[in-house]
């Protein structure tokens, strides 16, 4: 095995080796897979959902912990890829814009979410595992929340703000806006990033062209992590970047033998 499941989801502390991201914007998968060799998977459209947020990981997925996944009922193609690696899946059914049952964000032991439109069974299960549940108003709350470590996200809605600060989460607010999405005004920062490591967070565009790119950079930074752009152009909700398959460690036995062939 050369790779594995990550095992606190959105929180790489390796390589990732794969992402769940909607192929909305191609090139933004071409990059991944030329300049960090990161494999993309294409989840199903949510056939309940009009428009490109059908197409959007962060609808129709939820990775949980390691290998349990919770995904949207008509979410086949994804169904199978996960079961070829003996994931435990749980079908969500009825998924839709209105009730976007699957979109909550997942801090290593912590759950951001919005009870009255997340399927109840995520809330049974983060009591069976000792998650801590932190409720919010706003039910996008993986589209509006930028993980950038397990106590540090980004964000633009007020009631994830408030909440974050109210449970010592360190976040840093930003105004909305800024962040193209056909057919809407505009966008949401976490449906525009994702951790490819537990030190490089991307951008599916140009960072450098938000104009808070300078405070998000040095929040980051705080963290030990850098931003890194996928792409020249302005930043796009393509629905997040997933990911969910890194590279396995290294044993020191493993080490060791590389050290030896290394010194021949």
């Amino acid at each position: 095995m050369t790779d594995e499941f990550v095992l606190n989801a959105n929180l790489p502390d390796r390589d990732v080796t794969a992402v769940v991201i909607s192929d909305v914007k191609k090139d933004i998968i071409d990059e991944l897979y030329n300049n960090y060799h990161i494999k993309a998977l294409i989840p199903s459209p949510v056939l309940n959902i009009s428009g490109q947020e059908r197409f959007h990981a962060d609808m129709g997925l939820l990775h949980f912990y390691r290998d349990n996944f919770f995904l949207s009922s008509d979410n086949i193609i994804m169904t199978e890829i996960l079961k070829e690696k003996s994931a435990e899946i749980i079908h969500t059914k009825d998924v839709t814009a209105s009730e976007p049952k699957l979109n909550v964000c997942i801090l290593k032991n912590i759950i951001i979410m919005c009870k009255k439109t997340a399927d109840a069974s995520i809330a049974d299960r983060c009591i069976e595992n000792g998650f801590r549940i932190i409720e919010v108003s706003q039910k996008y709350v993986k589209c509006s929340t930028a993980v950038v470590a397990e106590n540090a996200v980004i964000t633009s809605d007020e009631s994830i703000y408030r909440a974050c600060r109210k449970n010592l989460i360190d976040v840093l607010r930003i105004p909305a806006g800024n962040i193209l999405l056909d057919g809407y005004e505009y966008g949401f920062i976490g449906g525009c990033c994702g951790l490819l490591s537990d030190s490089i967070l991307a951008f599916s565009g140009d960072i450098d062209k938000h104009p808070f790119h300078k405070e998000i950079r040095d929040f980051a930074l705080n963290y030990g992590v850098y931003t890194a752009s996928l792409g020249k152009n302005e930043l796009y909700d393509i629905g997040g970047i997933l990911p969910v398959r890194q590279k396995c460690a290294i044993s020191s036995e493993q080490k060791s033998q590389s050290k030896i062939i290394h010194n021949k």
